[in-house]
């Protein structure tokens, strides 16, 4: 194995140490792979090689591998997207909205506007509070403003954080953000969209699907989204923002207590039929993800997913497998 190589990062020329990770040696030439946690599991860091070869470190799938795992084994061409790199902002809390008896919308006025993609997230800490992350989003009726970043959180009664959204965190309340990070971000393309959402995970579907109604109107589009009870379907006047811009697949799913045009069950049951042209966008709980993620890779149709994990929960030994073995697990086409 040759001890120094070259490295062509979106066409530039870097010099790298064999056995460092592509991270690494990308940050030695003055060139940034977007990234986070360095673990394998946000997946932010998914390259593509497009020629030689890297020790993929477990990670690879087809041409891609996540920069973070492998490392420089020779001569390689190696191309990622260039995201908004990121940034911190200092901010507040200016609103807190109830959209349901479980979710409430947080808006936060930032000192500056913070520059995302649709579909990704931001690390939020509220003063004195343990940082958390969540997916800026649009406010239901389809508004945003540049200095705002809307968050559709579901409170947990135990939850360090969410438990105190309208009781010690209120309007006023200090924040920083820093982001943005992930990988399901909205894409440009010309095949359908199929986007699939369980609860709070409406809020970064809702701003791939908000925001693809703006740029990429020429592509078809089928939602679904649901709540376990119809109290918490706290989507349905965005649904409905949907529909009204003229969205023709449009299902709305609750576990218990659905009324028509309200369908009973979870979105899972209410996917059409997948192809090798549709791109699937999925954020929910992890149950959800794995389902559609299964089904998407079954028809070799692209999957960017989004799994929700409560941070209150104190994960257990098979929970850290379970997390290890997913960061490791490769969808159809990149994604997390």
């Amino acid at each position: 194995m040759k001890t120094h190589c070259r490295l062509v990062l979106n066409g530039k020329l870097v010099e790298a140490r064999a056995g460092e990770s592509l991270i690494d040696a990308a940050l030695g030439g003055s060139i940034l792979i977007p990234h986070d946690c360095r673990s394998g599991q946000c997946q932010s860091c998914r390259v593509t090689v497009v020629s030689g070869s890297v020790d993929d470190g477990g990670s690879g799938h087809g041409r891609t591998v996540l920069a973070c795992q492998a490392a420089v084994a020779g001569d390689a061409e190696i191309e990622f997207e260039e995201l908004p790199l990121p940034m911190k902002r200092a901010c507040a809390v200016t609103e807190i909205n109830e959209l349901s008896p479980e979710i409430a919308e947080v808006v936060l006025t930032t000192s500056a506007p913070l520059e995302f993609r649709p579909g990704q997230y931001v690390r939020v800490k509220f003063s004195g509070y343990p940082a958390r992350e969540f997916s800026p989003t649009f406010r239901l009726d389809g508004s945003f403003k540049q200095v705002e970043l809307v968050f559709h959180i579901r409170r947990l009664p135990d939850g360090t954080v969410s438990g105190q959204i309208g009781k010690a965190i209120r309007p006023g309340h200090a924040a920083h953000v820093q982001g943005p990070f992930g990988q399901a971000y909205l894409r440009q393309g010309q095949g359908p969209l199929v986007l699939v959402a369980g609860g709070a995970g409406w809020a970064p579907i809702w701003a791939l699907a908000r925001s693809a109604r703006s740029t990429q109107r020429n592509r078809e589009m089928a939602i679904v989204a649901g709540s376990r009870d119809a109290d918490n379907l706290y989507m349905l006047p965005s649904l409905q923002w949907l529909i009204d811009d003229g969205v023709r697949d449009v299902i709305a799913t609750t576990e218990v207590g659905s009324t028509l045009p309200i369908r009973p069950g979870r979105p899972s049951h209410y996917l059409p039929l997948l192809g090798l042209e549709d791109t699937v966008y999925v954020a929910g709980p992890v149950g959800l993800v794995d389902i559609v993620k299964n089904k998407a890779r079954s028809a070799n149709a692209q999957c960017y997913a989004d799994p929700f994990l409560p941070s209150s929960q104190t994960p257990s030994l098979m929970d850290k497998i379970t997390r290890l073995w997913r960061s490791r697990e490769q969808p159809h086409r990149p994604g997390l």
